[in-house]
């Protein structure tokens, strides 16, 4: 972000690994959102692509991860 002029505030991670993609955008202080069709979908009780998870559930697997998303979706295409 130093390297192209732009502040965290201004900035948001997406990623489908609470131990990585989440995780670091905690420690730099920028804002995430965890897609749960990822490789966290069996661990969410998840069977396909696009399942939306119990909010209980996400929660729970962000503990054991000590991984906070600042948004939750199903997936994210582009």
């Amino acid at each position: 972000m130093n390297m192209v002029g732009v502040d965290a505030s201004d900035s948001i991670a997406v990623g489908d690994a609470l131990h990585h993609d989440i995780k670091r955008a905690n420690a730099v202080g920028i804002q995430s959102v965890f897609t749960t069709g990822g490789i966290h979908a069996n661990e969410l009780g998840l069977n396909g692509f696009g399942g939306v998870a119990d909010l209980s559930s996400v929660q729970t697997l962000a503990s054991k991860y000590d991984a906070y998303p600042s948004y939750v979706l199903p997936a994210f295409i582009w």
